[in-house]
């Protein structure tokens, strides 16, 4: 139940920020005009890159980490401990 309640405070929330940011705005390419796209979009784009940058970044550190774990020997030599 409270996850429900925290769930749905947090979609209002977002729906407010949404209503709020519905304007216009201009984006200026490298050639052509300039493009208008509503800045919600532009904020949902940025957070959601953002997002997979992170989760990208995760993944190849998590994999580097486990490829340096599988190299390293299972067994010490003998007269080692």
């Amino acid at each position: 139940m409270f996850r429900a309640v925290i769930s749905l405070l947090i979609i209002v929330t977002l729906l407010i920020f949404a209503s709020q940011n519905m304007e216009d705005a201009e984006i200026h390419v490298v050639a052509g005009r300039p493009q208008h796209v509503p800045l919600i979009l532009i904020i949902a784009v940025s957070f959601v890159s953002g997002y997979a940058m992170a989760i990208l970044s995760f993944i190849f550190s998590n994999s580097r980490k486990r490829k340096k774990r599988d190299n390293l020997p299972t067994k010490l030599p003998p007269g080692r401990r």
